[in-house]
């Protein structure tokens, strides 16, 4: 697989309307050899079937050019990530605790079980250790900042979609949070005497 031609797709996909257009004519221009999109090589993504799994490959499309063969996989979907992965693919992720290691070492960390697309970077991992192991909070979140400017860069994956959560809320109504998961714990609700 061409990574660096990837990594230029997902620089394309990062930059929107007209700034893509002119971005993708830099990088043909960059790339004599080619007149189009044509130098990315074949890309499959592989999605869950969701709604937003055409309208991905039709935002690439018309944005960027690019054709990609949609897969639609249901049951065996982490199989098919973990023995045979293809060019792309849309999961879905919830932290269940709310700190950057739930986003960064758990799903980028070289050799971590959840990182399905492979990648490794000793640097990002140097960042994520020392993060995990210090005990000053400066130095924790300088740490976990090297890492996400490391992924920033790499872009070894593409957030496409954040949820919007929503609270209860009225005076006196206690425990209408969300948990990490993204759910209300009814059985904790109450009201204070």
């Amino acid at each position: 697989k061409d990574e660096d031609a990837l990594t230029q797709l997902a620089a394309l996909y990062l930059t929107k309307g007209d700034d893509a257009r002119s971005r993708g004519a830099a990088i043909q221009a960059a790339t004599p050899t080619t007149a189009s999109t044509d130098f990315l090589p074949p890309t499959t993504t592989l999605l869950g079937g969701g709604i937003e799994d055409r309208a991905f490959a039709a935002e690439l499309q018309g944005e960027l050019g690019v054709t990609v063969q949609v897969e639609i996989q249901g049951d065996g979907f982490f199989d098919r990530l973990t023995d045979d992965p293809p060019d792309m693919f849309s999961m879905g992720w919830i932290a269940d605790y709310p700190g950057p290691n739930d986003f960064l070492g758990i799903l980028l960390g070289s050799g971590a079980s959840n990182n399905y697309g492979r990648w490794s970077s000793a640097p990002f991992d140097g960042a994520i250790g020392e993060a995990l192991t210090a005990s000053d909070p400066g130095t924790v979140r300088a740490a976990f900042d090297r890492a996400e400017g490391i992924v920033r860069d790499e872009v070894p994956a593409i957030p496409l979609t954040y949820d919007v959560d929503w609270s209860l809320a009225r005076t006196g109504l206690l425990g209408a949070y969300t948990n990490g998961l993204g759910i209300i714990r009814m059985a904790g609700l109450a009201w204070r005497r």
